[in-house]
């Protein structure tokens, strides 16, 4: 390099992602005219290289990615099968389209500004959606770059990228899944230690954050450490999923009943590396289970009372039948507070049974 050149940078990434208009495309192919400002007056048109140039077009024709190259003004001037293949139109059509016709949102500045680029950088990479013929349209990543033939030239090579904005939704989906999940979701390491938690882990457990828990060892968790490394040794020996309960232990000390659901993490080589463990809190089961034992008891208690109840108003009334005078009125009196007892004590019965609380 001698004095005073400039060193080009690599790479330059150009985010273009539209609204993609539900309106089928215009059947009139659309110009694109770049003003000669900055750009070196040339007399002679433009001449793309003939078909004798095998070693150029057995290059541009083996490409994987579909490749189309414009001239400046953005006009196509020569394109690969592949992008036959992508964009549905016929090899000849190409020749009247422009890069505003397969480019969503491509303008005129855009052209320019890729050109201007890639003065200082080799290559422009952008995110943009390239539309087919018949209207439809799909995620690319373009590398955008320039060959000088007999003048330059703009070199787009097209990359369909939408498996992996699939994936990428998908993942989205997963993690959002994972994130808001009421139980808690842990992934561990071949050492048990805490890789991922989520939100419902540290609310369980009684911590502030998921973070206070990333590469803390699983068996902090368990009131038995021991159990952790049980779980993760089953997994990674004959069996690749385990189901059981253990002891878990709040970060207050409180200990709690967990049932654990586990299973081995894999990479894409399919190799262990590690486990995915679903923890769901019992302890809300164990108190419902103590309430309906209690609700129990205290039903066999009232049960008891109304039947004494009963017993002592079947006892008055004989007695009552052996008075007489003011004796029978006083215990007429007696008797119409026990009923009303008696009353008193189903209503509160039932009333408790059928509470909020209890149901």
């Amino acid at each position: 390099m001698t004095a005073g050149q400039k060193a080009k940078s690599s790479t330059m990434r150009i985010d273009l992602i539209p609204e993609i208009s539900d309106v089928p495309l215009s059947t009139h192919p659309k110009q694109v005219v770049i003003p000669a400002k900055g750009l070196r007056a040339r007399p002679q048109q433009a001449r793309f290289p003939s078909p004798a140039q095998q070693g150029y077009q057995e290059l541009f024709q083996s490409v994987y990615d579909a490749g189309f190259i414009t001239d400046l003004r953005g006009r196509v001037r020569d394109v690969n099968r592949r992008a036959i293949e992508f964009f549905g139109h016929q090899s000849d059509e190409f020749k009247q389209l422009s890069v505003a016709d397969l480019i969503s949102g491509a303008t005129e500045a855009l052209v320019r500004t890729l050109y201007e680029n890639l003065q200082h950088e080799r290559f422009t990479l952008m995110q943009a959606y390239c539309l087919r013929v018949d209207g439809s349209s799909f995620p690319a990543e373009i590398a955008v770059s320039q060959i000088r033939l007999t003048v330059p030239h703009l070199c787009f090579f097209v990359r369909d990228v939408t498996l992996r904005h699939q994936a990428e939704e998908m993942l989205r989906t997963e993690h959002n899944a994972l994130q808001n999940a009421n139980d808690a979701i842990v992934v561990t390491d071949l050492d048990a230690q805490l890789e991922y938690v989520n939100p419902a882990t540290a609310t369980i457990w009684g911590y502030q954050t998921s973070a206070e828990l990333i590469g803390a060892p699983l068996g902090g968790l368990l009131a038995d450490p021991a159990d952790a490394q049980r779980i993760i040794s089953s997994l990674i020996g004959e069996n690749y999923e385990w189901k059981g309960e253990s002891v878990g232990v709040r970060a207050n000390g409180e200990r709690f009943r967990v049932q654990v659901s586990a299973a081995c993490n894999r990479n894409s080589d399919g190799d262990v590396v590690g486990a995915v463990l679903s923890l769901c809190d019992l302890s809300t089961l164990d108190l419902m289970a103590d309430v309906k034992r209690d609700l129990a008891r205290h039903r066999a208690v009232f049960t008891k009372i109304a039947a004494q109840l009963v017993s002592l108003n079947d006892g008055l009334t004989v007695l009552g039948d052996m008075l007489a005078g003011d004796e029978r009125k006083k215990l007429a009196t007696v008797l119409a507070e026990v009923c009303a007892i008696q009353k008193t004590v189903s209503e509160e019965v039932e009333a408790e049974i059928d509470s909020p609380e209890i149901t």
